[in-house]
């Protein structure tokens, strides 16, 4: 009982904390602007709400320390306003916003019949928080930026250290793409399905920090959504759905890198201790069901925050 009243208690008081997350990151408003390259072969991509705003700012400026010749995409909700634009604009120099119809205004002119019959329907984007990351995180992501080397951040990541082999990888000829471990909770099932996982598990992808060179078909999305609806069409609502696809999508490339492999932590789980993301992690992924939790989040930033001040 006492256990079951303290998740409530943090469920709160975590949810209090995400809803005035633009306060709480204010401080990144203090670091200097960094200029990027909207010319770049390599985009920074991430699909951003309001809340959440200066949180990405702190989270691109994090990374663009280490390389900003890239060039940084936003692809709005549809709930930026003017003022979080302007912060954007103001603190990342060169990046692009799109605004959610320039998103609907691409897919609805190029996708084709087979595609728009089995995919999410548009009318579904504002009454069902899966769906619109499918839009959001997917399927603009294929038809915006075909052949592209893309890589995709949430906006509750930390850069605490140079992450080298990312660099590498947009600098250097593309070979393979990258992504880091999570889970899904809907694994059974789409193992059931008889879906291809022989070199990336659904069961152990996370598309919180992915990089991958952008080639999937209209027809390939199209077979997976018509494998997915003739299996259990439920699975469109599920919080992981987007995850889960982009997890079928790597196992069709060449031998993807798990960036956890290459050393003890390479991306940190908020759930890691603080002594450990500082010490050990290339970056920490502070993900909304705990980002709150002991104000790791929120020392780290703070440090983050206290080198960009210094950044020229």
């Amino acid at each position: 009982m006492v256990n079951r009243i303290k998740d409530i208690a943090f469920r709160g008081y975590n949810k209090i904390m995400q809803m005035n997350s633009n306060l709480l990151f204010h401080g990144i408003l203090k670091t200097a602007p960094i200029e990027t390259n909207n010319q770049a072969d390599t985009i920074l991509y991430c699909a951003l709400d309001r809340p959440n705003c200066r949180a990405f700012i702190l989270a691109a400026k994090s990374f663009l320390r280490y390389h900003s010749n890239i060039s940084v995409v936003v692809q709005d909700d549809g709930s930026l306003d003017e003022k979080c634009i302007r912060e954007i604009r103001a603190h990342i120099k060169g990046a692009s916003i799109y605004s959610k119809a320039d998103m609907f205004e691409l897919i609805q002119s190029q996708a084709d019949e087979r595609l728009s019959a089995v995919m999410p329907p548009f009318r579904e984007y504002e009454t069902c928080t899966p769906i619109k990351i499918v839009y959001l995180k997917l399927l603009n992501v294929i038809f915006r930026f075909q052949q592209r080397k893309v890589i995709l951040i949430d906006s509750d990541l930390l850069f605490l250290r140079r992450p080298d082999e990312v660099i590498e990888w947009i600098t250097e000829p593309y070979r393979r793409d990258f992504y880091g471990e999570g889970s899904n909770a809907c694994t059974k099932s789409y193992h059931r399905m008889g879906l291809s996982f022989e070199q990336v598990d659904v069961a152990n992808f996370s598309s919180g920090f992915i990089g991958l060179k952008v080639r999937t078909t209209q027809a390939e999305l199209a077979a997976i959504f018509e494998r997915i609806r003739e299996y259990d069409t439920k699975l469109f609502y599920s919080w992981e759905i987007e995850q889960a696809l982009w997890s079928i999508l790597f196992n069709t490339g060449t031998d993807p890198l798990n960036l956890d492999e290459l050393r003890e932590v390479y991306i940190g789980s908020g759930w890691r201790t603080f002594k450990e993301l500082r010490e050990k992690a290339i970056l920490a992924h502070f993900a909304g069901a705990f980002r709150f939790k002991n104000l790791r989040y929120l020392r780290l930033a703070n440090i983050v925050m206290k080198d960009l001040q210094r950044y020229n």
